[in-house]
């Protein structure tokens, strides 16, 4: 199976320039923890909820997200395997990774979405869709 098969098409995310404050606004409507950083339609970054409380509470909450991202990003193609996709994860220890083609940024996979396509590790799934759940604040 590829990624391409198990992956979300329909990204949100932010840019550079948007405060960080109103990412994490965005971030905690969504219930997500991560968002890709966009610039002239070519992925610049990843911004997370770990970066937000280690690099921009402690500085200023009207930093921007340029400030305070992921600036290396690590990513998977649609045509990679999902063995492929989880050995990168597990390589670097991220539950999330952008999808790129051609420079493009065309979806985003997630640990949960690598697990639910096997029913031999039902357990896992579930256990991984309800970790997944979005909650209601």
């Amino acid at each position: 199976m590829n990624v391409k098969d198990v992956m979300s098409r329909e990204v949100v995310t932010c840019n550079p320039q948007d405060y960080v404050n109103e990412v994490a606004d965005q971030m905690r409507t969504l219930d997500i923890g991560c968002l890709p950083v966009v610039s002239n339609k070519k992925l610049v970054g990843m911004i997370t909820d770990r970066d937000i409380v280690t690099r921009a509470v402690a500085r200023d909450v009207r930093s921007k997200v340029e400030d305070v991202m992921t600036k290396s990003v690590i990513s998977v193609s649609p045509d990679d395997t999902t063995t492929e996709a989880s050995a990168v994860m597990a390589r670097n220890q991220v539950r999330r990774l952008p999808v790129m083609e051609d420079g493009l940024l065309v979806g985003f996979v997630s640990l949960a979405d690598l697990a639910f396509p096997f029913p031999h590790v039902q357990e896992i799934s579930n256990a991984m869709e309800s970790i997944s759940e979005p909650r209601s604040f």
